[in-house]
């Protein structure tokens, strides 16, 4: 049934509502920030499918869906359910919609029975915060987030209170000042947080402290009733007295009991019962005893009593922070340690007494360190904090952990005698394993890498530092459907360490609560090389089956320049623009890896095919059906892998994951990209082009595209985003185009502004090829219009000339071999030949020519000049052959070369490389000038020097308008330009294979980006 507020109805969520739900985010942008990110039916049924909800509250408006109010359990504590996400519509705010969504997730955690209801907001949502606080929430004073709790559902479940609240209404007769800031009254180092309930017919005062979590005062008009401690921060081991203080403030006696609640870390006996007149203090002595320090997240050791007033019951709990007389951290900054050398820990030592004391510290004899001092004195005022350095020579690789014996001297000259076992530092060196544990971590190391389980939630984070802090981590494993948080509250059954040959494991094993009888064991290792695996056995020991279970995996990563396989392309995303998890469709995810250039150095993940992928908001989530698991079944996870430097590239992740043992040289997409329907700058087509402009985020486009050919407007268009296009097809006329055309197109939306420039190469005429004796050789011959091409095989198997409108721009000595500069024989020109072979060798084997058309991927068809030569005398390629491919187009100003194996002779290419050289001149060679990346300018010919040609590079001459600009193939993994007074060479290496990837000389009178450029590397050929 729904409940009705004016025209409002809440309702629970159902899968048919996901089309509505989405429309109300996408409505919604403006009230979280305005980003673009679009929700969809599928994206919203994919979210709530792998949600933590235990149920989600719509508001209706009719068909419409107007607010949303989900409710799940809080992973960060125990004894509470959480509100992960609150949303009204902007055009319905001021309804009081979000009253009714947060009153009805009050009322679901009382009927469940649940002590407390938390949230998460953000200081400046000044709207909402007295919505919050007017429906029961506290803010809590903290640094770290903005926490809100509500323990109007303890207070209603609470036996004693109940009665007062038949003649109050805890939302209508509550007293309680607003303000935008954090809550609490502080005393004795406590916070407490305070309701006041009044009308003409009942009163009610009822305090909450912070820590603990609970009830610590009540007030109403017949008594007075709370539990006093002096001290919230208590020195562990030390006797402590508290007092129940109860006031009868009505004219009739009240029966009174007492009865101490044992905790785990508080021991005390208390068992009262009296009748009161008028007042009663009831004192006790209470001990806390060691234990993990508490955290800011979750709830404190407490002190907890059970009272009945006149029979009716209620709970008394005041958290405490236990502390040793001082908190003792070790400190190492070093990423690697050295046998023999002296290293320095540095030790913070904090007083926590509440007075001025002397300390000693006595590290023990360990076989890791050598130490020049086992004793430490040190002096410290009260609250006060030093910092003592430990100098040390180490023994021995391996996690160092100190036995601490301490002892604490009070101004009184009473001693308190602690002992510290989990001040760990470790040693690490190369090719060392080894694990421990810390006050808030375990560790495992491995070379110079580590991973960090923070033992408060189990998240993980890996690294090269001793940072604990990074920008990835993996959360605890969660089972359902629903999923829950249980994992990340419970403590493990086992904690297990174990190294092997290839790295090193910590093993945590888990039994679930809420699903009798399974264990959860979570597995991670680590690899020397920066790799590490992540994955999950869960084993049923129980008596019961289970059937219809899933595992969800989240991982968290603050990415930079991100590479994701996208409907089967390799999307690349932006340097300058943050990419969430959200900001991906979902099934768009064509591949089970991605990998991120971060600040720190490359990052890389991958999963299973066989997991169900989710990017949901900051979260990257994995799931698995593990369909039925019977009894004494047990299941093991595909695994994860975090790569933390492993694999340099997009192109090895990839590999990788694919489990591939070659990269794939794979052409990557803008995320907003420009495409030509034809994936190729060559126009097939001399009328027309079609173009798409495509977002491979998920949100729509909406802005204004304004189309330039060779800096001419051509076409403007508006796209709406009400037209929910993620792509833009059209076509633009290239009729009276020049043979070369730079498409310029500029998308410009509410937020920012793109440039894409598209080369356009629209060949016109045609390639003429033939022969001619020169100089008494013969010469082939291949001129198609603007370039023209020469070589001659019984001279020398490359070509020797390569002129553009008649102008020569490579150096040859055609039609003899010389001596020049470091070279003999020189012949110059530009050649492809085999690793491990010399000029001379060279010149020992046989060479043809031939002419022949090839086709690129794309159809076109290039006239080439092919070169053959056939490897007989050279020992290491003996029986090698192989044709050297130089092609061109009708009336295209650009150069194509590759080399073939036809025949590799028995010799395998892997671990070789091919080697290009050409040699460059101008009408002379002072005349030439190189620039480099940055547009670095050097002149040729006036010094020797080695120049590194990266991508964009060119050569320009003071006599031509041209620049001549080289293009290397795609996987050149040497380019580099050698000069002196006599010649300019220019040396490209890349990988051998049997069609290696084309490079390309072109030349435009523009300048030109490499980003232009690299659009020749779409052009691959098939022989």
């Amino acid at each position: 049934m729904g409940q009705m507020t004016n025209s409002i109805t809440i309702v629970e969520y159902n899968e048919g509502l996901a089309k509505g739900i989405a429309k109300m985010w996408n409505l919604s942008r403006d009230s979280w920030g305005g980003d673009k990110k679009v929700h969809t039916e599928e994206s919203v049924k994919a979210k709530e499918a792998s949600s933590e909800n235990i149920i989600l509250y719509l508001a209706m408006d009719g068909d419409e869906v107007v607010g949303y109010c989900s409710l799940s359990e809080y992973k960060d504590d125990t004894g509470s359910l959480y509100i992960p996400l609150l949303n009204v519509r902007p055009d319905y705010h001021g309804k009081k919609i979000g009253k009714v969504l947060v009153l009805k997730a009050v009322e679901k955690t009382v009927e469940l029975g649940w002590p407390r209801l938390d949230l998460y907001t953000w200081p400046g949502n000044v709207k909402a915060v007295p919505l919050y606080k007017k429906c029961g929430f506290f803010w809590e004073d903290r640094d770290d987030s903005t926490h809100l709790m509500n323990f109007i559902p303890a207070v209603l479940n609470t036996p004693l209170l109940k009665p007062l609240f038949s003649k109050l209404n805890w939302y209508k007769n509550s007293i309680r000042e607003i303000k935008v800031k954090p809550d609490g009254l502080k005393e004795r180092g406590f916070t407490f947080y305070e309701y006041v309930w009044k009308n003409e017919h009942s009163f009610a005062r009822v305090r909450f402290e912070r820590t603990g979590r609970g009830i610590s005062f009540i007030e109403t008009a017949d008594y007075l009733l709370e539990l006093v401690l002096s001290d919230h921060e208590v020195i562990e081991e030390e006797t402590r007295r508290f007092e129940i203080r109860f006031v009868n403030k009505s004219k009739r006696p009240i029966s009174l009991k007492v009865k101490g609640n044992q905790h785990e870390r508080a021991k005390f006996i208390l068992n009262e019962e009296l009748i009161v007149v008028e007042s009663t203090v009831i004192s006790g002595d209470v001990v806390f005893l060691k234990g993990e320090e508490p955290s800011l997240w979750k709830k404190h050791p407490y002190l907890s009593v059970n009272v009945l007033v006149n029979g009716e019951e209620c709970e008394l709990r005041l958290g405490v922070f236990p502390k040793q007389p001082a908190k003792i951290t070790a400190k190492l900054d070093s990423l690697l340690s050295y046998i023999g050398k002296e290293e320095c820990i540095e030790l913070e030592m904090e007083n926590n007494l509440r007075e001025n004391a002397e300390y000693e510290i006595c590290f023990s004899k360990n076989n890791h360190v050598q130490l020049k001092n086992d004793i430490y004195q040190i002096s410290l005022k009260k609250a006060e904090r030093k910092l003592v350095k430990v100098p040390l020579v180490v023994n021995k690789f391996g996690f160092y952990q100190p036995h601490l014996q301490c002892k604490a001297i009070k101004e009184d000259g009473s001693e308190i005698i602690f002992e510290d076992n989990h001040t760990g530092i470790a040693f690490k060196g190369f090719g060392e394993k080894f694990g421990g544990e810390s006050k808030d971590y375990w560790h495992i190391y491995n070379g110079l890498y580590q991973v960090n389980i923070r033992k408060m939630d189990y998240l993980t984070t890996a690294g090269r530092t001793q940072t604990f802090t990074q920008p990835y981590a993996f959360f605890v494993p969660k089972l359902g459907k629903p999923f829950s948080t249980e994992f990340s509250k419970l403590k493990p059954e086992n904690v297990e360490w174990h190294a092997d040959n290839s790295g090193i494991t910590i093993t945590l094993t888990f039994q679930s609560k809420e699903y009798d009888g399974l264990f959860l064991s979570l597995y991670t290792t680590l690899f020397a090389e920066g790799l590490v695996k992540r994955w999950v056995t869960i084993e049923n020991k129980g008596e019961k089956s289970y059937s219809q279970l899933f595992l969800n995996q989240s991982f968290y990563h603050e990415k930079k320049h991100c590479f994701f396989p996208l409907e089967n392309e390799v999307v690349e995303f932006s340097e300058g623009k943050y990419l969430e998890f959200g900001d991906i469709p979902p099934n768009s995810i064509t591949g089970n890896w991605y990998f991120s250039n971060d600040k720190e150095g490359p990052i890389g993940f991958s999963w299973s095919n066989e997991m169900k992928v989710n990017p949901n908001s900051w979260q990257f989530q994995l799931e698995n059906e593990l369909c039925s698991l019977d009894y004494g079944e047990k299941k093991e996870i595909e695994p994860c892998y975090l790569s933390i430097g492993a694999f340099r590239t997009w192109q090895e992740q990839e590999a990788f994951a694919k489990q591939q043992s070659q990269e794939k040289q794979t052409r990557t997409k803008s995320e907003l990209a420009f495409l030509l329907t034809e994936n190729s700058p060559i126009t097939s087509n001399s009328e027309f082009v079609s173009f798409q402009l495509k977002s491979f985020r998920t949100n729509y486009l909406n802005g204004h595209l304004d189309l330039k050919l060779n800096d001419e407007r051509i076409q403007e268009t508006a796209i709406l985003e009400a037209e929910e296009k993620r792509e833009y097809e059209a076509q633009i006329s290239i009729k009276n185009n020049a043979a070369v055309s730079i498409l310029t197109s500029s998308f410009t939306d509410d937020s920012k502004e793109m440039e894409f420039k598209q080369l356009l190469l629209k060949p016109t005429g045609e390639v003429h090829s033939y022969t001619e004796d020169t100089d008494h050789l013969p010469s082939y011959i291949l001129d198609n219009g603007v370039i023209k091409i020469k070589a001659s095989p019984e001279f020398y198997p490359g070509i020797y000339s390569l002129a553009l409108k008649e102008q020569e721009w490579l150096d040859s000595s055609f039609p003899n071999l010389i001596e020049k500069s470091w070279w003999n024989p020189w012949a110059g020109g530009l050649k492809t030949v085999p690793s491990k072979i010399n000029t001379f060798s060279l010149l020992k084997e046989s060479s043809s020519a031939e002419f022949k058309d090839v086709e690129d991927i794309n159809g076109n068809r290039w006239r080439s000049l092919a070169l053959h030569t056939k490897i007989t005398e050279n020992a290491h390629w003996k029986g090698l052959q192989y044709t050297q491919y130089f092609a061109l187009l009708p009336g295209i100003p650009v150069l194509a070369y590759f080399v073939s194996v036809d025949n590799a002779g028995g010799n395998s290419l892997i671990g070789d490389t091919w080697r290009t050289d050409l040699f460059i001149k101008g009408d002379t060679l002072e005349d030439l000038s190189a620039f480099t990346k940055g547009a670095k300018k050097f002149h040729v010919g006036m010094e020797e020097q080695l120049l590194f040609l990266e991508d964009g590079s060119f050569i320009s001459s003071q006599s031509r308008k041209e620049n001549m600009y080289l293009v290397n193939c795609a996987d050149c993994k040497i380019a580099e330009g050698y000069m002196n007074k006599d010649a300019f060479q220019v040396n490209y290496v890349q990988k051998a294979k049997k069609l290696t990837e084309p490079g390309f000389i072109f030349f435009d009178q523009r300048s030109l980006s490499k980003a232009i450029l690299d659009q020749l590397r779409q052009i691959e050929f098939q022989i």
